[in-house]
């Protein structure tokens, strides 16, 4: 950095008691629970109905869709219109009478005039529709060949050929009342315009939409859904498994005694399980038929779905968030502290990264397993193969951390030109050494074999609340207490490698679960692997492809962060992914041998 220690002008925010209010955030449900992400299901069951949205099709109008009785056509199937309300529509409000598109300003003259009377009372029904020269008769012209008469279209159908209507093209519609057959009865009203186009130009649904609209036509009571629909899902998102209330580690077991289980802050359970049973106790099974004795059935649902909890950030809870509960954390005082905190973060992701590719080339591979081997250890074969996928998937996920850390670096040094400039941080920074550990400590550089011990100390180092928890709390709360301060983004991804953190935290642990049958013979899933002296001829060409990777990498961060050339900055990244997939099978090669790479030997 040219320039000296920068002074971030904001202050800590304080709360109604003038207490700092600079804290964590508190992150509610995932994108997948909104409407937005829904299923767009055409019928009742799922997010919502998607024929609600053709309710509204023709702007001013409202109708709905309505099917056949159970002893045939009663002449009010079909698209009925429930009311005409276009003062309420704001397609066709006030404001657009004199800026308004043509077709809009021609349609409120249309509105005002003696269609609109008629519409104004009497039962109507949506008689045809027409559009680049084609006209649809909404009915059902065999019947009526075959001498039943003139049957209108049940309401699926109806909807069916409304979805059929193209936007952004004249549009004529007529609308005529029945008689009690069924039949047109009377003169038709006739309108043009356009059909509505759901999503405004900010890509949202439409405001004409009223809350709970979307949602009028699903099954109802919505805890009844998956029972008359004959499934097991729901109309809206909900929780499968989730993590417990965890206020409260004393839990009264069945026979009255009181036991603290840590392991109950990680250990998913089953949502819809029955909430007489001890909560640690009712642990997710892995299928329908194993989860369904501690399960609500249908029924139950409808008498207890008020005992179901509410889940923020997949952890039940049954009370609003207390603010003055959280750990508050002092927020960066000049700009120099925070970019030194990256720096820090980055080297750590760095050596975690590492430490973790060691761990993973000490694991046997699947097929190394003899058939003696699996005949006395069944399920060895698959435990290892899912232990290494584990692992390895968490140490990529590290790999993608240090960008992440890296292109923060390197977007605040562009948004703050004065204080230097971007130079990747690719070099590796661990903690200090517990000199009391037996078997060393994560992010130390030390590199291991997947013990039991060193899996636990993988759990440690990534346990929400740990230390590398915190600073990313910290990181987050700051980034977005002073968003606006800071180029868009950075708050999102400062929030994807913290809550990453939870999902390695659940990895290692799972790791450790799988392999813990085996801790007394480590030799059935460990290799005798040992660290190479740096100037062993067998790992150089290793530690040749570390230096390309690494290389590669900040020469395309340097390209991207100073140049914007993505072509240019991702041919470079493709040379370290390249580097790194030939160091993958080296390093395998060599731990077949018992040769451990020393990830370490030439990172400064």
């Amino acid at each position: 950095m040219t320039a000296g220690p920068r002074q971030l002008n904001k202050a800590p925010k304080a709360d109604a008691d003038g207490n700092p209010a600079y804290r964590e955030p508190v992150l509610g449900n995932p994108v997948s629970t909104l409407m937005e992400s829904g299923v767009g299901n055409c019928f009742p069951g799922l997010e919502f109905d998607l024929r609600q949205l053709d309710v509204r099709f023709f702007p001013g109008l409202v109708f709905e869709f309505l099917g056949i009785t159970p002893a045939g056509p009663d002449g009010t199937q079909g698209a009925r219109l429930t009311y005409a309300f276009p003062k309420g529509d704001p397609i066709i409000a006030d404001k657009y009478t004199d800026d308004g598109p043509d077709w809009v300003t021609e349609l409120k003259k249309q509105f005002a005039g003696p269609a609109g009377s008629a519409l104004g009372s009497g039962t109507w029904y949506l008689h045809f529709v027409e559009q680049d020269g084609k006209r649809i008769m909404l009915y059902d012209y065999s019947l009526y060949q075959n001498g039943v008469g003139l049957v209108p279209y049940e309401g699926e159908t109806a909807w069916w050929i409304i979805r059929l209507i193209e936007p952004e093209k004249p549009l004529t519609i007529a609308l005529t009342q029945r008689a009690p057959d069924g039949s047109p009865s009377g003169a038709p009203v006739v309108l043009t315009g356009r059909r509505r186009m759901f999503l405004n130009d900010e890509g949202m649904i439409d405001p004409v939409y009223h809350p709970g609209e979307l949602t009028s036509s699903m099954c109802s009571p919505w805890t009844h859904d998956f029972r008359d629909c004959a499934c097991h899902y729901w109309a809206s998102n909900h929780p499968d498994v989730v993590l417990g209330d965890v206020d409260d580690p004393q839990q009264q077991l069945p026979d009255g005694t009181d036991k603290t289980d840590p392991a109950q802050a990680v250990t998913f359970i089953d949502w819809m399980r029955r909430r007489h049973l001890p909560l640690k106790d009712v642990s997710a099974q892995t299928t329908l038929e194993k989860a369904r004795p501690d399960r609500y059935d249908p029924y139950e649902i409808n008498l207890h779905w008020e005992e179901l909890d509410f889940v923020l950030q997949g952890q039940e809870t049954d009370a609003t968030t207390d603010l003055k509960k959280l750990q508050p954390h002092e927020p960066y005082q000049e700009l120099d502290d925070l970019i030194a905190d990256l720096h820090e973060l980055a080297g750590m992701e760095l050596t975690l990264a590492l430490e973790y590719l060691y761990a993973y080339f000490s694991l046997r591979e699947p097929d190394e397993v003899t058939p003696q081997q699996e005949a006395a250890w069944p399920g060895l074969t698959e435990d290892l193969r899912a232990a290494r996928q584990l692992i390895l998937s968490v140490a990529l996920s590290e790999m993608t951390h240090l960008r992440w850390v890296n292109q923060t670096l390197w977007l605040i040094f562009a948004a703050y030109p004065d204080i230097g400039t971007y130079e990747p941080v690719l070099s590796p920074s661990t903690v200090e050494a517990d000199p009391n550990s037996a078997v060393g400590q994560s992010g130390t550089g030390k590199l291991r074999p997947a013990t039991q011990d060193v899996l636990q100390n993988f759990v440690d180092i990534e346990r929400p609340g740990g230390d590398l928890d915190t600073e990313y709390v910290k990181l987050v709360a700051y980034l977005r207490e002073y968003m606006d301060d800071f180029p868009e983004g950075l708050y999102q991804l400062a929030v994807r490698i913290d809550s990453d953190g939870m999902q390695h935290y659940q990895k290692f642990r799972d790791v450790k679960r799988i392999l813990e049958p085996y801790a007394a013979q480590e030799a059935l899933y460990l290799r005798p692997v040992e660290e190479a002296k740096p100037d062993a001829s067998a790992v150089q060409p290793a530690l040749g492809l570390i230096d390309t990777a690494l290389a590669a990498l900040g020469k395309g961060y340097q390209i991207e962060a100073k140049l914007g050339d993505m072509p240019l900055a991702n041919a470079e990244i493709q040379k370290a992914r390249d580097a790194m997939h030939a160091l993958s099978d080296m390093a395998l090669t060599l731990a077949g041998e018992n040769i451990g790479v020393p990830f370490f030997a030439r990172l400064k």
